[in-house]
């Protein structure tokens, strides 16, 4: 099984990401933390685009999270399956507020680089409200999750637990 997890900032990406990979015993990659070296250094695509080839090679099966839609895009080709997490503006904000509450001056949360310390500042809370939220960008998520042998828009938390409920994953609403 090959699944990859696409959507806006702040939607849970990565903890779905983490659920699913515990529930089915596969390797993750979450690719913030390839994106991202310590105090938030970023990466050039090409090593990125290393990164991520050398984890689909050395995985027969696997979960990757993240957009990143020029990176390794035959990883789209390839999922069985395309989650694409499309929630609102303001349950993303929500989430990230919370995940900022969580983790800020503790350690670096797991689907991150060691040593990016969580913040959330104007140029963000833009992002996540309107830059990250365009109507193209929107239609290239679709686009992507139509590559798919499987593919599924969730537009809200709700519709994601129902989902998971029937795969039998357990305690679902507790981490998310």
């Amino acid at each position: 099984m090959k699944i990859a997890i696409i959507g806006y900032s702040g939607t849970g990406k990565s903890t779905l990401a983490r659920k699913l990979a515990n529930f089915y015993q596969l390797p993750v990659l979450h690719l913030d933390s390839v994106h991202f070296k310590e105090n938030w250094q970023e990466c050039s695509d090409e090593d990125m685009n290393q990164a991520v080839l050398n984890f689909l090679n050395s995985n027969a099966e696997w979960i990757i999270e993240g957009n990143y839609r020029r990176i390794c895009p035959q990883r789209f080709q390839e999922a069985d399956q395309i989650i694409f997490l499309s929630y609102n503006r303001f349950t993303c904000l929500k989430n990230v507020i919370h995940r900022y509450r969580t983790y800020h001056g503790a350690a670096t949360r797991p689907d991150m680089a060691k040593g990016c310390e969580e913040k959330l500042d104007k140029e963000f809370l833009f992002w996540i409200l309107y830059k990250g939220r365009t109507q193209k960008r929107k239609h290239a998520y679709i686009e992507i999750a139509s590559m798919a042998k499987c593919s599924h828009i969730f537009k809200n938390r709700r519709q994601l637990w129902k989902y998971l409920k029937i795969l039998g994953v357990k305690n679902y609403e507790a981490s998310m």
